[in-house]
């Protein structure tokens, strides 16, 4: 029974790992928006004042590639523009489980085991708006936790979580206007 409860307990933290390196996405967009009539895509202007991170240089780029494998080009005067916002947010998980008490053959449920753990939970979101009308087209959020150490999130990462972002953008370019 031990032995059981042994593998049970290391299956389970070997799924949960696992699934903890996936970023979770969520997405929406406005579906009266004609999709094809965008061509070009430009990144909003940074606020006054305000210098380009490392980190948002890795998502710039990450999402330069992305827009670009969808067929649409960089421009000046674009017509979808793109903003991003980065931010992270402690949190705290407790988990409940019944303690077992007594003997074997006599056994039953005398309270609960506490765990209580706390993380970092980094988030991005890309939002697409069309330029001309100032209206937000599409938003995708991808939420995952961020190193135990405290270090930024790798470049790496960073594409990951921007790719499984736009899986969830099903919309190419629209034809080249003449």
């Amino acid at each position: 029974m031990r032995l059981l409860s042994c593998l049970f307990i290391a299956s389970s933290m070997a799924l949960l790992s696992g699934c903890a390196s996936q970023p979770q996405v969520t997405s929406d967009y406005d579906h009266s928006a004609n999709f094809s009539q965008y061509h070009t895509y430009g990144f909003a202007p940074e606020a006054a004042g305000q210098y380009q991170t490392l980190t948002g240089k890795y998502i710039q780029t990450a999402i330069k590639q992305q827009m670009e494998q969808r067929g649409y080009k960089p421009s000046a005067t674009p017509d979808l523009l793109v903003y991003s916002s980065a931010m992270k947010q402690n949190k705290v998980q407790v988990n409940d489980s019944p303690a077992p008490v007594g003997r074997w053959g006599y056994a039953g449920w005398g309270g609960y085991n506490q765990t209580v753990w706390s993380y970092t939970e980094g988030t991005l979101t890309v939002d697409l708006v069309d330029s001309k009308k100032k209206q937000l087209v599409w938003r995708g959020t991808a939420s995952n936790t961020l190193n135990s150490d405290g270090t930024p999130a790798s470049q790496t990462q960073i594409q990951q979580a921007v790719t499984a972002l736009f899986a969830t953008y099903s919309f190419q370019a629209g034809p080249a206007s003449r």
